[in-house]
């Protein structure tokens, strides 16, 4: 990943915390913003990392994807993209959690479940392009035998009734592929232990720190999409792909809030097409009481949901376009306590992605920068004034920047206008 002229260092901005509480204050200097939103956010760095980047000395993969393709099928390797999640570290670099594969259930099935650890260059002086890809951290596994359905590498290949050319069942390792599950938002927990949200049950799963599942998938009460294992002849009552985009720690570390990307059914009967649940989950075990963020349109979906405090939360809320057809992009702050008494959750506009300053031209993008990518699945807090944010670049998919390239992999840091009232706690650490 190469940083175009970076004028602000990810070691200027991060803060390296211990476990105290409190906020934020402003940061120096003010941020002049675009020419249609002059008071607004500044692009404050930008980097690229190359779609065609791969996990050294890797399973090829791709035997599963159809149609034609910008990057020609098996791939070499696994690659190392769909960044859904990702949690900042306090050196600079990044966790980043890849979806299931290659967006689908039946095509990603050699698609090894994985989080990776990323750094955006940090000495523009340097400009050496050095990658900002380091190393896979984890590698999703169940040595334990905790899933109660058969996985992918472990009785789903062998019952397959064909395979495609060139592919053969890998022997049983209890490896989890973008087949068992398809991850889209993680968290860190105060004892070193993940949490990731997914969107085939939708379900939670705990991981240890080297990605091995400590508990069987927790279910949500009640919800259950399309590709849910347990669905059996039940009618499902959530769209497919529709499960956990957002999942939400608390500052203290001990609540997590997991957010659907659409409505369920239920909400849909009631009148409520562009609610987007948010639950509350206590050691491992769902709240009855759920929360609901009204998005701007019902063709709308969540890309990311972050705490900023213990009851400040950054939504991403996103259209379904691409490239110049793009034009919803937003980053909201939400209020979880429904400060005006509405029934949903309260929101106020932070970001448009569409629309953000690049007075310094760290962008080839122009001023003002746009993010025009289907699906932007990543933000976090850098410090009170700065955010991250990360695309899923659904290798090997075009359309975002070009209709003939594959898309990469970026990465933004943006100086909002005014601080944030941060916790302290959710701040990058060691």
């Amino acid at each position: 990943m190469r940083l175009r002229a970076r004028h602000l260092t990810l070691a200027a901005v991060t803060v390296l915390l211990t476990g105290t509480t409190g906020t934020v204050g402003p940061a120096s200097g003010q941020p002049h913003g675009s020419p249609a939103d002059p008071g607004g956010a500044v692009l404050s760095a930008w980097s690229v990392l190359d779609a065609e980047t791969y996990v050294a000395d890797s399973e090829p993969s791709g035997h599963f994807v159809t149609g034609t393709t910008a990057v020609p099928r098996p791939y070499p390797g696994q690659p190392v993209q769909g960044f859904s999640g990702t949690h900042a570290l306090g050196d600079g670099s990044f966790l980043v959690l890849s979806d299931n594969g290659f967006g689908a259930k039946a095509n990603s099935a050699d698609f090894l479940l994985s989080a990776h650890r990323i750094t955006p260059e940090t000495d523009a002086a340097d400009g050496d392009g050095t990658t900002t890809y380091d190393e896979t951290v984890l590698t999703f596994s169940d040595p334990d035998r905790l899933i109660p359905w058969p996985t992918w590498r472990d009785g789903g290949c062998a019952a397959a009734a064909s395979l495609p050319a060139g592919y053969t069942c890998p022997a049983p390792d209890r490896l989890l592929t973008g087949w068992d599950f398809d991850p889209e938002s993680i968290q860190v927990a105060p004892d070193g232990s993940i949490w990731v949200g997914e969107e085939f049950g939708p379900y939670l799963l705990h991981l240890d720190a080297d990605g091995v599942l400590l508990e069987p998938p927790v279910a949500t009460p009640g919800v259950k999409s399309p590709s849910n294992p347990t669905l059996g002849t039940a009618t499902p009552n959530l769209p497919g792909s529709k499960g956990y985009e957002g999942l939400a720690i608390s500052p203290h570390g001990r609540v997590l809030h997991p957010m659907l990307e659409g409505a369920t059914a239920e909400d849909v009967a009631a009148g409520m097409d562009r609610a987007l649940r948010i639950y509350t989950v206590r050691k491992g075990e769902f709240e009855d009481d759920v929360l609901r963020y009204q998005m701007e349109s019902k063709a709308h979906a969540l890309g990311d949901f972050v705490m900023v405090n213990q009851h400040e939360a950054l939504v991403i809320e996103r259209d379904n376009e691409q490239g110049p057809a793009a034009a919803f992009k937003r980053i909201y702050l939400v209020d979880l306590r429904d400060t005006d008494g509405d029934g949903w959750v309260s929101k106020r506009l932070l970001v448009d992605l569409m629309d953000v300053a690049n007075p310094d031209g760290l962008s080839p993008y122009g001023d003002p920068f746009t993010f025009p990518f289907f699906t932007i699945e990543d933000v976090e807090l850098i410090d009170a004034r700065t955010i991250a944010v990360m695309n899923d670049n659904n290798f090997p998919a075009t359309g975002g920047r070009s209709t003939t390239e594959p898309d990469a992999n970026e990465y933004l840091e943006i100086t909002l206008p005014r601080p944030l009232r941060v916790d302290r706690r959710l701040l990058p650490r060691g």
